[in-house]
C-alpha cells in the first residue's frame, strides 16, 4: 500500500484465525447461517476451514465478542439475532424568555405528581456548584416527571438555596415548575443565565425501579445552574436524572458578543 506521500505501508498480514473468522462473518452476512441457526461444530469447521482446533476457537472468541455469536453450554454455538436499537429519544434542553419576562421552552414534560419539598442543608458538591456555603439552608424539591414524547420517566430535583429565594414567592411556596422559578429569580436577581453540565454513572438498585431502567444501562445526569448575568450569583441548581440509551440532548445556542 502507498501513502499519498509516496512512500509505501507495510500492511500486516491477517492471522490464520482472523482470516477464518472472516470467512465465518461472510457466511452471517449472506445468510448461510442465519439468525437463531445453530452453526456447524467445531469438529465440522476444522475440516471446513481446513485449520486446527484452536484455530477454530479463536476464531468464534473473535465473533462472540463482536455479538455474531453466543455460546450455549450443550447445545452449541449459534448466530445471534440482531439487535434492535431503541427509538432514539430527543430532549430539548433551550430556554426561552418571553418580551413579557415570562419564560418558556418545548412543551416535553408532563409533571402529574406533586413533589416531595425538604428542607435540607446544602451538601459539598453542590455548595461548589452554587458557590455558597456548605451547610446552608435550602429547598429541595423532588419529583418524577415524563418525557411525553418518549414515555421515558426522569427524576428532576430543584435545589434552591434560602439565602438566594428571600423576598421571592418561593420562600413561601417552593412548589413550581423550572420556568416559574425562573421568573421569581429573574424579578428578584435581574437577568439571569444559564449552565448546565452532563456526566454519566450506573443506576443504584432505586433508580432502576422508580425510571425503569434496564439492568447494565448508565444514567445520565443533567445538573442546570441558574445565575445571574453577571455571574456573581449562582441561583438554583436543577438536577434531572434519566436512562441514557438512545438519547440525544439538544440545545440552541445564540451568538454573545465578546464571545470567543
Amino acid at each position: 500500500m502507498t501513502r499519498r506521500d509516496g512512500h509505501h505501508m507495510a500492511v500486516r498480514p491477517k492471522t490464520l484465525h482472523q482470516q477464518v473468522a472472516h470467512e465465518m462473518r461472510r457466511s452471517i452476512a449472506r445468510g448461510r447461517w442465519k439468525p437463531g441457526e445453530k452453526i456447524p461444530t467445531e469438529d465440522q469447521l476444522t475440516v471446513l476451514y481446513d485449520v486446527s482446533r484452536a484455530t477454530i476457537r479463536q476464531a468464534v472468541a473473535a465473533l462472540r465478542n463482536e455479538g455474531l455469536l453466543s455460546v450455549e453450554q450443550g447445545r452449541g454455538t449459534f448466530v445471534r439475532e440482531p439487535r434492535h436499537e431503541p427509538e432514539p429519544v430527543y430532549i430539548e434542553r433551550t430556554v426561552f424568555e418571553h418580551e413579557d419576562g415570562t419564560f418558556g421552552g418545548p412543551d416535553c414534560w408532563q409533571f402529574d405528581e406533586k413533589p416531595t419539598i425538604y428542607t435540607v442543608r446544602v451538601d459539598e458538591p453542590s455548595a461548589a456548584i452554587l458557590r455558597t456555603e456548605e451547610g446552608e439552608a435550602a429547598y429541595l424539591v423532588d419529583r418524577m416527571i415524563t418525557h411525553k414524547p418518549s414515555g421515558a420517566r426522569t427524576r428532576h430535583a430543584m435545589l434552591l438555596p434560602m439565602e438566594r429565594i428571600i423576598g421571592t414567592p418561593l420562600a413561601a411556596d417552593p412548589d413550581v415548575r423550572p420556568r416559574q422559578a425562573y421568573a421569581a429569580l429573574t424579578a428578584a436577581h435581574g437577568p439571569i443565565e444559564f449552565r448546565e453540565g452532563i456526566t454519566a454513572r450506573m443506576p443504584n438498585p432505586d433508580e432502576n425501579a422508580a425510571l425503569h431502567v434496564p439492568d447494565g444501562t448508565p444514567v445520565l445526569i443533567t445538573q442546570r445552574v441558574t445565575q445571574t448575568q453577571d455571574a456573581a450569583k449562582r441561583l438554583m441548581l436543577e438536577t434531572l436524572t434519566f436512562g441514557a440509551t438512545g438519547v440525544h440532548l439538544t440545545y440552541t445556542h445564540r451568538a454573545v458578543t465578546g464571545g470567543f
